[in-house]
């Protein structure tokens, strides 16, 4: 007697590679961004209830929204589209190329969904067409560039990494012509970005990840620098994992910061973009201690953030201030700030941010 095998289809909310892709992209932007006094959030903790809250908006309520998202976290984990960083436990996460990709540009498309910047098409662009003659420092390959690789620099990371070759190990020289654009975000990450329950700081993170996107399709150069204490250039396979610390706002070290990056950039385009809602309250002494002054303006640290303003003027560097605040102190600092630095300062709101950002980008063309 024949066997009977009854076809039974596949459920209509699989997860298959292209909808986990988006759901995770989509959860990226979602991530919990307040820290406990304790520290940082989670990474997978944060991950998980993201890709349920996302898991709930389109499987519905109930248990079928947390199998949904555990089985995204495991797809995603599995994959290698998410993976741990060594060394860190499971408290902190990276973002593939394909994830990261699938991120940034969810994240344009939310910021601007009327009018979304162009996609200049395939390399190579304007500015760095012609045959790759190497001249500048060594940096980071970026996703979807040309694999102009620089040997030296490459096998140096991989040797002193250690382990099988990564993404993060490539590295390229600009080639004649250069990036046409260097592009410093400077993001306040300390705990007044989301305190007395405003969402501030993760708009500021979307716009990042959006940025991301927006200068690699143009061939321009993005770094995107997170302050609080102390001031440190965030790779891009953490962008989307960024939140805020507890702890205080140190622009004079972001301030530094951007100047340093900026000085080994060829571009012929220097910009800093500056992301804060309060007033400075820390800077870091010439022996490494941090003086900190969390009430009113301290004349200490306001003079030691103008006068690395006034070096960035020196330098070449456009300054932007976009103010999330509006406390009277942190206005006229920060039209002072702006003032010094030959910049301007603008007033805006967390929901605004993004495109009036992107505006004075395109702006400048």
């Amino acid at each position: 007697m024949d066997r009977v095998v009854r076809y039974a289809p596949p459920s209509p909310r699989a997860l298959d590679g292209a909808r986990t892709l988006a759901l995770g992209a989509e959860a990226l932007l979602e991530l919990e961004d307040a820290p406990t006094f304790a520290g940082p959030l989670d990474d997978e903790e944060r991950l998980r209830d993201a890709l349920e809250r996302v898991a709930e908006r389109r499987a519905g309520e109930g248990e079928e929204a947390a199998a949904l998202a555990q089985e995204a976290l495991e797809r995603l984990l599995g994959e290698g589209w998410v993976e741990r960083v060594e060394g860190a436990g499971s408290l902190r996460l990276a973002a593939s190329p394909a994830l990261l990709t699938a991120a940034t540009r969810r994240a344009l498309e939310r910021l601007f969904p009327r009018t979304p910047p162009r996609d200049p098409g395939p390399w190579p662009r304007p500015g760095v067409e012609g045959p790759h003659e190497p001249h500048g420092p060594a940096r980071p390959w970026r996703w979807g560039e040309p694999l102009n690789l620089d040997a030296g620099a490459t096998l140096k990371s991989w040797i002193l990494r250690g382990g099988d070759l990564r993404f993060e190990d490539l590295h390229v020289r600009e080639g004649e012509g250069g990036c046409r654009a260097a592009v410093a975000l400077l993001l306040d990450c300390s705990h007044s970005m989301v305190l007395y329950g405003a969402d501030r700081f993760g708009p500021a993170r979307r716009l990042a990840l959006a940025l991301e996107h927006w200068t690699r399709s143009r061939g321009d150069e993005l770094a995107v620098i997170c302050f609080h204490d102390r001031a440190e250039i965030v790779p891009p396979w953490r962008l989307p994992f960024l939140q805020a610390q507890p702890s205080h706002t140190n622009t004079a070290a972001a301030l530094a910061r951007a100047q340093r990056w900026l000085r080994r950039r060829a571009a012929g385009d220097r910009l800093v973009l500056l992301v804060t809602d309060g007033r400075p309250t820390a800077i870091e002494l010439a022996d490494g201690v941090l003086y900190k002054n969390a009430w009113g303006l301290d004349e200490r640290i306001v003079q030691a953030t103008l006068a690395q303003a006034a070096r960035l003027r020196r330098l070449g560097a456009r300054l932007e201030v976009y103010m999330l605040g509006d406390e009277p102190e942190m206005v006229a600092f920060t039209h002072e700030l702006a003032r010094v630095a030959r910049g301007r300062a603008v007033a805006t709101t967390p929901r605004a941010l993004g495109w009036r950002v992107w505006s004075s980008l395109a702006a400048a063309g």
